[in-house]
């Protein structure tokens, strides 16, 4: 076998072995990835969910004042219709 020949060979096995490599590196990287993203979806999800209830209790505090309010103005209208009533 001359030089040209076993140069071929050799360059053949480095490059099978480097493809080995890319592949064995995807396998390893790739649960990785997978897991870092469903820990960032994770975070967004509580980050919202957070953000919601936030909301939530703002505006149900925002209605409950209102209610107080309406029900203080309604209390105030009957007296003044009572008394004009009279």
């Amino acid at each position: 076998m001359d030089s040209k020949q076993k140069m071929a060979v050799v360059g053949s096995g480095l490059m099978a072995a480097g493809v080995g490599l890319g592949i064995v590196g995807a396998a390893l990287i790739v649960p990785a990835v997978f897991d870092w993203a469903v820990k960032l979806v994770d975070k967004g999800a509580d980050e919202i969910s957070n953000k919601v209830e936030s909301a939530s209790r703002t505006i149900g505090s925002a209605a409950g004042n209102l209610h107080r309010s309406f029900n203080a103005a309604r209390k105030a209208g009957v007296e003044e219709l009572k008394r004009g009533a009279v």
